[in-house]
C-alpha cells in the first residue's frame, strides 16, 4: 500500500484519484483541497476492497443465472457496500480515538490521518459527515429490499450490527479477537452473497464458497494491520487475534490464509464451479511468495527501500497482494463467462 505527497495547491481530478488508489500524506500546514482530504480522512483508498466483492457478488450471478443478472443493480448494491465501508471507517476511529488507542503518537497515524485526532475536521463536521454517508447507504439497502425482499433486511441488519460493534460499545469485536472472523464474513458471504441474493433471491452454497478465496486476503490485510502494531496493540490491552495468538503464530496464521486463497480457487476449478480460465489467479503468485517471505523473517530495523509509511510493513505488502489476486480473480469470472456465452454447451461435472 503506497504512500504519496499529494500536489500543493491544488484542486485536481488527480489528487482525488492518488487518495483513491493510496494512502497520501501531506505536511503539516500544506493547502489540500477539502475533497482531497476527506478521501484520505475515510480512508478511501481501502474501499477498493469493497468495490471487488460488490461486482464479485454480480459477475456470479452471471455465472450461475445469467437470466437474472441485473447491471444497474449489481452497480448500486456496489456504490451501497462502498458508502457502508466508509462510514465504519470513519465510525471505527470515532471508536479507537474515543477509546485512547489512537492517538497522535500511535501507530494508526502511519496508516492515514486519524480524522478523530489530527483536528483536521471539527468532531461535529466528521459525526455530520459519516451520518450522511451511513444515511445514503441505508437508503439504497431499504430500496434493495424493497426490489428483491424482506431478506434484504437480514443482510443489512448483520453488516450493521458489525459495522456498530468492530470497534464500539458494549462489545467491541475488535478488542476481543472476533475482528478477523468478522472480516472474513463481510468481505465474503455477507458482502458478494448479498449482492448476489438481490438479484436471483437465492444465495447457493457454491456461493458462498466462491466468495471465500477474496476474502481471505482481505483477512490477510488486517492481519498485516494488526502485525504491524502488535506490540501497540498488547500494551493497550487490544486483544486483536494477532495479540491473542501471539506474533509467530499470527503470522503462520496469515501465511496459511494466503494459501488457501489459492487452494480454494484450484478447488472451485476441480468441482466444475468456474472452468480453468479461473487459474489466472496464480499470475499473483509472485506477490504471494514475496508476502510469504517477508512473513517468514524478522522485521528489519530499519525500513528497506521499498517500505513506504513505516513503521508499517506487513499490511502494505498483504494489501499489494489481495489487489492483485482480486482483480485476477475478476478478471477470471469474466473469462469464464465469456467462454460460456460463446460455447453454450461447454459444461463440466458440478461437485456442488
Amino acid at each position: 500500500m503506497r504512500q504519496e505527497t499529494i500536489n500543493k495547491k491544488s484542486v485536481h481530478p488527480k489528487n482525488w484519484l492518488l487518495a483513491l488508489y493510496t494512502m497520501p500524506k501531506f505536511q503539516e500546514g500544506e493547502w489540500v483541497d477539502p475533497i482531497t482530504r476527506w478521501l484520505i480522512a475515510s480512508r478511501a483508498a481501502v474501499v477498493i476492497m469493497s468495490v471487488i466483492s460488490g461486482l464479485l457478488g454480480g459477475l456470479l450471478v452471471l455465472v450461475g443465472a445469467p437470466s437474472q443478472f441485473s447491471l444497474g443493480l449489481t452497480l448500486l448494491t456496489t456504490l451501497g457496500l462502498a458508502l457502508a465501508h466508509t462510514g465504519s471507517n470513519l465510525v471505527n476511529d470515532y471508536w479507537d480515538a474515543r477509546h485512547g488507542i489512537d492517538s497522535a503518537d500511535s501507530p494508526r497515524v502511519n496508516y492515514g490521518p486519524q480524522a478523530f485526532v489530527n483536528g483536521e475536521f471539527t468532531k461535529r463536521q466528521l459525526l455530520l459527515s459519516t451520518g450522511i454517508i451511513l444515511a445514503l447507504a441505508a437508503a439504497i439497502g431499504l430500496y434493495l429490499a424493497y426490489v428483491a425482499g424482506p431478506m434484504v433486511l437480514v443482510f443489512m441488519a448483520l453488516g450493521a450490527a458489525i459495522l456498530m460493534f468492530y470497534s464500539g460499545d458494549p462489545f467491541p469485536l475488535k478488542y476481543r479477537g472476533f475482528g478477523e472472523l468478522a472480516v472474513l464474513f463481510v468481505w465474503g458471504p455477507l458482502m458478494v452473497g448479498g449482492t448476489y441474493y438481490v438479484q436471483t433471491q437465492s444465495l447457493p452454497l457454491w456461493v458462498i464458497i466462491a466468495s471465500l478465496p477474496y476474502a481471505l486476503g482481505v483477512t490477510t490485510v488486517l492481519f498485516g494491520k494488526h502485525l504491524d502494531k502488535v506490540a501497540f496493540d498488547a500494551g493497550n490491552k487490544t486483544n486483536t487475534m494477532v495479540v491473542l495468538l501471539g506474533e509467530t503464530r499470527a503470522r503462520m496464521t496469515a501465511k496459511i490464509l494466503v494459501a488457501l486463497m489459492y487452494l480454494s480457487t484450484i478447488v472451485l476449478v476441480i468441482a466444475g464451479v468456474f472452468l480453468p480460465t479461473m487459474l489466472i489467479v496464480l499470475f499473483a503468485l509472485p506477490l504471494a511468495f514475496w508476502m510469504w517471505k517477508i512473513f517468514s523473517a524478522p522485521k528489519p530495523k530499519t525500513p528497506p527501500e521499498w517500505a513506504i509509511g513505516w513503521p508499517l510493513y506487513f499490511v502494505g505488502v498483504a494489501f499489494i497482494h489481495n489487489r492483485r489476486f482480486g482483480m485476477l480473480y475478476l478478471l477470471g469470472i469474466i473469462l469464464n463467462i465469456v467462454i460460456h456465452y460463446l460455447f453454450p454447451g461447454l459444461q463440466m461435472p458440478k461437485l456442488f
